[in-house]
């Protein structure tokens, strides 16, 4: 009742007994009825619907937690949204997930007395609120139609109020839990300090499940009015499962290249601070003959085609610094011509080094894109399987002797899969058991059938020839005419041509190996 007559009064803008009035309320609500009739109830200074497009890049990351100044002498906000009944001094940013998980942020800001970006004693802390949303494909949206400006308890798409959202203090599971959270909107987290005398500075902002590439984005207001920063801290970086976000989006421009597994469209992004308008243009790979893309005039693109894409930024007076940049945009289904590999070691070292040697296309060649993937299968006599998983290096070390091949793709793009013929190592096995059981009955050496003028002798410790192998035969059963031979130490001369040699040269190897029974 207090509250309606209060909104009475400012209409007939009767300011002194409001005053008087609005000792009896809480101090957020009264100093929230004073911007209403400051104003005569324009509630939104600015416009929502294009508000955020004005959002800034904003990243933590484990080498930085970044500050950015805040935002003065805009009392009247965008009046209520979500959990946060009044919105003063509304700042926008956006932050872009780079590894894939869960990320957590304290949200602080404070008067920066020393302009030191630190929060250092003695320095004043100031409250801070903040409504968040996501995911979103791009960080350049219509806010009207983008952002819930309320949330959906019952989650019929109806009704959607503001007044049914949530502090994240008094319910911290409110927009976590499931994929739409329990307040049924693109909503992902909103919190605020009940009042200021609770001396709660800090908010936590929450996000789970974050993909690499989407997008959020984060409205945080300066209750106090007062000229101050914002600093956004992850808290979970060295956590199990943390995600983490994408600070090249802090430098203007396009960003990086992007390869693409055969899937279009794809969204293309790029800012300069200070731009007020955008123009996209196109150019075939390996050309430079740019060729305006018609509509193409906000700073987002879905790119239907291969191509260099070339974005520039206008303001009042022409071109902005930093503009224009480009990048380049390529299906790498079909990166990979071919794959090679090398062998370190001759043979019968023991373990080995394998070098995957990748063709690109020329294509993917003369655009720089060399983010390829490599992964070492192994036959362990039931057809080949996964040995080592994909890695960022072509090399393999340590590799036992055995059938391998090494299959290469382009970073996270199954269809570019090409492997290498299969890789036969020599070697020889450490032991065997000839007892039966149907494993390691008999010993031989390992690929040696493939070189039929190989010759194999087998000898006790003594010395004494016990058995000549035939290449590629059945091998040793551990007998000597016919007689079990018994648990020890036994020893093998080999001479072979190495396959490591272009020349083939004949080389002669000896070892030992073990009879268990």
């Amino acid at each position: 009742m207090i509250v309606r007559s209060l909104l009475t009064q400012c209409i007939t803008k009767n300011i002194v007994i409001i005053l008087m009035k609005m000792e009896k309320l809480p101090p957020r609500i009264s100093v929230y009825l004073l911007f209403v009739c400051l104003c005569h109830f324009s509630l939104f200074a600015q416009d929502f619907d294009v508000a955020c497009r004005t959002a800034q890049p904003f990243c933590s990351d484990a080498s930085m937690e970044l500050t950015f100044p805040n935002t003065i002498e805009d009392l009247d906000g965008l009046g209520e949204i979500g959990c946060l009944n009044t919105t003063p001094n509304p700042v926008w940013y956006f932050i872009r997930i780079d590894q894939p998980g869960n990320l957590i942020f304290d949200i602080h800001q404070w008067v920066d007395g020393n302009s030191n970006s630190n929060l250092d004693n003695g320095e004043r802390e100031l409250d801070v609120d903040f409504i968040a949303w996501g995911p979103l494909p791009t960080s350049y949206i219509n806010c009207e139609d983008d952002l819930s400006t309320g949330c959906d308890l019952n989650g019929d798409g109806e009704n959607i109020r503001p007044a049914e959202c949530v502090n994240n203090v008094d319910d911290p599971d409110f927009y976590t839990t499931g994929p739409l959270g329990l307040d049924n909107t693109n909503i992902v987290d909103c919190s605020y300090a009940r009042t200021p005398d609770d001396g709660i500075f800090t908010e936590t902002f929450t996000l789970n499940n974050a993909l690499s590439g989407e997008y959020y984005m984060i409205l945080i207001t300066n209750f106090a009015n007062e000229e101050g920063v914002i600093q956004l801290e992850q808290t979970n970086l060295n956590d199990a499962n943390a995600g983490t976000t994408d600070c090249s989006i802090l430098e203007p421009g396009v960003g990086a290249d992007v390869a693409t597994c055969g899937e279009f469209p794809v969204t293309i992004e790029g800012r300069f601070p200070g731009a007020l308008t955008y123009q996209w243009d196109r150019a075939d790979v390996g050309t430079t003959n740019f060729v305006p893309i018609a509509g193409a005039t906000v700073p987002f693109l879905d790119v239907t085609t291969e191509g260099v894409y070339q974005l520039s930024g206008f303001d009042g007076s022409g071109e902005v610094p930093d503009s224009p940049d480009s990048l380049v945009v390529l299906d790498v289904s079909d990166a990979i011509v071919s794959v090679d590999y090398s062998i370190a070691e001759e043979s019968f070292a023991g373990g080995y080094t394998l070098t995957a040697e990748v063709t690109a296309t020329p294509e993917i060649t003369a655009a720089g894109f060399d983010d390829f993937e490599y992964r070492l299968d192994r036959n362990f006599g039931n057809g080949f399987i996964e040995y080592r998983p994909f890695q960022s290096s072509p090399v393999f070390s340590d590799v036992p002797p055995g059938d391998y091949f090494i299959m290469a793709r382009y970073r996270d793009c199954p269809a570019s899969e090409v492997r290498t013929m299969v890789i036969s190592i020599l070697g020889y096995p450490k032991y065997f058991t000839p007892n039966g059981d149907g494993f390691h009955d008999s010993w031989s050496l390992i690929n040696i059938q493939d070189q039929p003028t190989a010759l194999i002798y087998i000898f006790d410790r003594h010395g004494k020839l016990l058995k000549q192998l035939i290449p590629g035969g059945e091998g040793w059963d551990g007998t000597y005419n016919g007689v079990n031979m018994p648990s020890s130490e036994y020893w093998f001369r080999v001479e072979f041509n190495e396959p490591r040699d272009p020349n083939m040269r004949r080389r002669v190897f000896a070892g030992s190996f073990s009879l268990i029974r």
